[in-house]
């Protein structure tokens, strides 16, 4: 997880009536990492954040911290997103930063592999197609959750121009959004990795 996700915040003023901040895929850097930050800006806005991960661990490191405008969760992304109340509730910034990107597959970094077992003990199989198999899940869930302006921020996704198209994360989740009214605001390939997302902003 970079730092790209800092570029959102700009677009949250354009939003007329915030509701509800998520994040699927807590993060555990409480120096400047998204969950902290996120939940700032959620504070600012008299707000909470809904961080959500499926390792139960990260919940617990990041439960004894007791932020006090943050609502954790045990769970995968599609669950909690497919639960998710869409009578009431908007979703006015949605950060989808969860199931890790293998970088080079061919040759797995020792860290990733490290990863990988840790799936495997949760049940589930770290590779890149799951991974942008979930986020699409998790973005088909969450759609109808959506508010009319709303923000997507999209780790590890990139426009590749050798093949034109997005890879990464989210790169199932971007012409899903785009054929939903969606725009891309921002992308940025090596060595930045990020894509934000709008709907009726700019």
């Amino acid at each position: 997880m970079g730092q790209f996700f800092l570029r959102a915040e700009k677009y949250l003023d354009q939003i007329q009536d915030i509701v509800e901040f998520v994040e699927i895929g807590t993060n555990r850097n409480f120096r400047d990492g998204s969950t902290k930050t996120i939940s700032g800006w959620a504070e600012r806005y008299g707000k909470n954040l809904q961080t959500v991960d499926i390792d139960p661990r990260v919940v617990e490191f990041v439960k004894q911290f007791d932020i006090p405008n943050l609502e954790i969760y045990n769970r995968t992304g599609e669950t909690f997103l497919a639960e998710f109340p869409k009578d009431t509730h908007h979703i006015s910034l949605l950060y989808l930063d969860n199931f890790d990107w293998d970088w080079h597959p061919e040759n797995s970094e020792d860290f990733v592999l490290e990863q990988q077992i840790r799936y495997k003990e949760l049940g589930f199989e770290m590779n890149n197609v799951n991974s942008q198999r979930a986020h699409l899940d998790q973005m088909i869930a969450a759609l109808p959750c959506m508010g009319e302006q709303c923000v997507v921020i999209l780790d590890d996704t990139w426009f590749i121009k050798a093949w034109a198209h997005f890879s990464g994360k989210g790169g199932a989740v971007v012409p899903y959004l785009l054929s939903h009214g969606f725009t891309i605001l921002e992308t940025e390939p090596h060595p930045v990795y990020g894509t934000i997302m709008g709907r009726n902003i700019v």
